[in-house]
């Protein structure tokens, strides 16, 4: 998990704050409140060991994108249809996965583009869904570019092992 935690994220998002902080401090200051709740919760989910609500994993969800948003106003733009929260998972479930759609899909496009979260209740289980209209990828193609992408395969793992849970992934 601890490897999830992206420097080049931080990085921006401190460039981001560097900036507001002459154009517009009371903005600067709602980024610092979203950047400090983001690494509590970063922090908080090395030592978690069992499966945490849904609601809980949102709100951390929702501090990671709106510095997103602070970087690509114009190109970010996200949709909640958010159906249930009554249900447990992993720590750093949801948002390595909205990270990959912003990074990977989103960002990737000239004009940008949509991440929904949704969620909703079936007879038999919990459906979390995160969907972006961004440029789009093969699943199964391997990725040879030096870096480990093991995001998407950790959360895998985790939610299998905690919660007995499945990640599907579709482009």
């Amino acid at each position: 998990m601890l490897s999830q935690i992206q420097p080049h994220f931080l990085y921006n998002s401190l460039s981001v704050v560097k900036g507001l902080c002459q154009t517009d401090p009371g903005q600067a200051e709602l980024a610092v409140d979203h950047f400090s709740d983001f690494l509590r919760g970063n922090m908080d989910s090395l030592t978690m060991d069992k499966p945490i609500g849904f609601a809980k994993e949102l709100e951390h969800t929702r501090h990671y994108l709106s510095l997103e948003k602070l970087r690509f106003p114009d190109k970010l733009h996200v949709v909640y249809d958010i159906r249930t929260t009554l249900f447990h998972l992993p720590t750093l479930t949801l948002q390595p996965i909205v990270e990959n759609a912003v990074r990977y899909g989103v960002t990737k496009t000239k004009v940008g583009g949509t991440v929904k979260i949704s969620t909703r209740e079936t007879d038999t289980a919990f459906v979390l869904t995160v969907e972006d209209n961004g440029a789009g990828f093969d699943p199964m193609k391997h990725h040879d570019d030096g870096r480990t992408h093991i995001g998407i395969q950790n959360v895998r793992d985790r939610l299998a092992r905690m919660s007995g849970g499945t990640l599907t992934v579709e482009s």
